[in-house]
């Protein structure tokens, strides 16, 4: 790192930091801190929650199964995207969660189910997100050890301190710091503004790589695998292990069934100004989704041809790495380090940063938000004034934080990091799903029912957790990685969920009334006027098959409607290259020439052109997003407690309350 590329780094992260400084004048109740106060437009939610998912283990995540299976898993990928498409279109799970206004799936819970349920559901989420969330500190900051070249320790007044340690203190201090000033307020702002940093040193950085790797060298690397173990042609993997056609088929699955059962993005899901917004957000993000991973791709294959070159500087160094799972988490940082010219590498490390902050700062008020919520809240007996709520939740957040660190430390890590997410999301996911789907879309779900799938997905999950690490032996008779035990917890909890429901069930539940709607509904959360909706309604039966109802204007069916009918083409050449190669097989340069034109070059011109599309957008949002800010009246009683506010047969009209200074 030379001193433009410190430059380059430090500037942009104090900007950001005197952003969120400014947000917490916007604070002034609990709906503010942990939903935005519910006044964000769809380009905020799609550039801050895109940001937010794009931290540095997730990006080392990422890594992993490229440098397995290099674009073969781009090809089955290709078979979901129309299906992923109709589901954030349709608004699946999305838009009627937004229409319950619950701040976390806990209070949805307490609606639609019990105050126990939302107690033992919040529990179990938070067991699961600070398992999930407890191998980032240590992932990233040895990600920085490494890519900066830092020593392993340093010295501190005698004592021998781990350089990673510092690391770990030093970022999630920062990220409690943006958290304890303004919430998801400052969530929202800062992540949206690093959403459109971050998209720009992208499309900067794939250019840089392709100047110091050419594409002849690239090929020549990813087309020189064994049979079997192809990174270009997805029907040679036959002894690839994990990354398959399997694990992007289960990945599909349990992607649709788990929609919001993942609380890493509640508190966004809870951040739109109405359902239509939420579900715009969704849909949006797909589309800003093309320009980082076309960058993860170039990166991790440029790495891979640098790392395989005779002169490369790193290969001693990655080698003296003794544990095997960091020498795999670390070979794409190193080879960067030497790869990456002066100015580009202070970009890449710019990058870093920013997704460090906005991941880690997005789990810990998560998490301390839902210990607060879904634990402590249904457990007393006198409610909070929001100063003690608020006051509440930042201690909660200092927990987590303060937790992570101290797991980072000791907790040793023996799967990948892919692996490992899914595993601990699937103590709540795969039991969750069941109680979120049914509980939204089905009148007949029943709260013993929501029990049972619970258990049964949880226990399966976790037996899965305490074979791979406490009880090695059994691995032999449940030889399953992560993807296939959540996978099998998912379709047992679903399965118990439907056969306990039609057993128990003696009372239809009222759906109108937990989702808002007729004599229920509230003015905020329209999207459109409701005679504009009368008189439109004829006209759009056709496309209510795509699931676009009379609240999508013309310019959201034409974004909509273009990345889905986008997804149904690369569905089709998939489904007729499938044939073709079944028939007669691409040689690996055909396979080459297509990953080069499909994988490449495409998303590339899809990301220049999101980056002024959302670009233009985000910075609209925000100016709308502090305007609604100002003007808007806050609720005391909407502080994600379930009571009277949600319970009565008639809504009640806002009143003027209490709120924070």
């Amino acid at each position: 790192m030379q001193a433009i590329d410190w430059i380059l780094t430090v500037f942009p992260i104090l900007l950001v930091i005197a952003c969120a400084i400014y947000t917490r004048r916007y604070v002034k109740s609990v709906a503010d801190f942990m939903a935005g106060g519910r006044a964000a437009g769809r380009y905020i939610i799609c550039n801050a929650k895109g940001q937010a998912s794009t931290g540095v283990a997730n990006t080392l995540s990422k890594f992993q199964p490229l440098l397995t299976a290099g674009f073969c898993l781009s090809w089955w990928d290709s078979l979901s995207l129309p299906v992923l498409m109709l589901v954030a279109i349709f608004g699946f799970v999305v838009y009627r969660y937004r229409q319950t206004r619950a701040m976390t799936l806990g209070q949805f819970f307490e609606m639609r189910y019990s105050r126990r349920f939302r107690l033992f559901a919040g529990v179990l989420g938070f067991l699961s997100g600070i398992l999930n969330y407890g191998i980032f500190p240590a992932v990233s900051s040895t990600f920085f050890v490494y890519f900066l070249g830092l020593p392993q320790h340093v010295h501190i007044l005698g004592w021998s301190v781990g350089t990673s340690v510092l690391i770990m203190a030093g970022y999630l201090s920062c990220a409690l710091i943006m958290m304890l000033v303004g919430g998801q307020i400052t969530l929202m702002v800062t992540d949206c503004l690093e959403g459109i940093l971050s998209h720009l040193v992208w499309v900067v950085v794939i250019a840089a790589i392709f100047c110091v790797i050419s594409w002849p060298q690239m090929r020549t690397v990813i087309t020189s695998n064994p049979p079997g173990e192809s990174l270009v042609n997805p029907f040679d993997q036959n002894k690839t292990k994990d990354y398959n056609v399997w694990y992007a088929m289960m990945i599909l699955l349990t992607t649709i069934y788990g929609t919001n059962a993942v609380q890493k993005d509640n508190s966004f899901n809870s951040a739109a100004r109405n359902p239509h917004e939420s579900r715009m957000g969704v849909v949006l993000g797909n589309w800003r989704t093309m320009a980082r991973n076309v960058m993860l791709v170039v990166l991790a294959l440029g790495a891979m041809t640098f790392m395989k070159m005779p002169d490369f500087p790193g290969r001693a160094e990655l080698h003296a790495i003794a544990d095997p799972e960091i020498r795999s988490q670390m070979q794409v940082p190193i080879a960067l380090r030497y790869m990456l010219p002066v100015g580009v590498k202070g970009l890449f490390c710019l990058i870093m940063v920013l997704t460090l902050l906005s991941g880690d700062s997005s789990h810990i008020l998560t998490w301390g938000g839902i210990f607060i919520q879904d634990i402590v809240l249904p457990l007393r007996k006198t409610p909070m004034s929001p100063r003690q709520h608020v006051m509440m939740l930042r201690l909660a957040v200092i927990g987590v934080a303060v937790f992570a660190f101290l797991f980072s430390i000791f907790f040793h890590q023996k799967m990948d990091i892919p692996m490992w997410w899914l595993v601990t999301e699937g103590i709540f996911l795969c039991g969750g799903g069941a109680a979120i789907i049914g509980g939204l879309y089905w009148k007949k779900g029943t709260t013993t029912a929501a029990w049972a799938a619970l258990i049964t997905g949880s226990g399966i999950t976790l037996g899965g957790i305490l074979i791979d690490h406490v009880f090695p032996s059994l691995i032999r008779y449940f030889d399953f990685n992560g993807n296939e035990t959540r996978f099998i917890a998912a379709g047992a909890a679903a399965a118990v969920y439907i056969v306990v429901s039609l057993m128990t069930c003696r009372e239809d539940f009222d759906m109108d009334r937990m989702l808002r709607r007729g004599r229920y509904a509230l003015a905020d959360d329209a999207a459109a006027p409701t005679v504009v909706i009368a008189q439109r309604r004829k006209k759009l039966e056709w496309s209510r098959l795509l699931g676009i109802d009379a609240d999508f204007t013309f310019s959201d069916k034409i974004v909509s409607g273009g990345i889905f009918f986008w997804s149904l083409f690369w569905l089709g050449v998939v489904a007729v290259g499938t044939v073709w190669n079944l028939i007669r097989p691409w040689p690996n340069h055909v396979w080459a020439t297509y990953w080069l034109i499909v994988g490449i070059i495409l998303p590339i011109i899809v990301a220049s052109g999101t980056l002024i599309w959302f670009g233009i957008g985000g910075i609209v949002d925000l100016r709308r997003f502090f305007a609604r800010l100002k003007t808007m009246q806050r609720d005391a009683r909407d502080d994600g407690s379930v009571g009277e506010y949600d319970r009565q047969k008639e809504p009640i009209p806002p009143s003027k309350s209490a709120i924070l200074s």
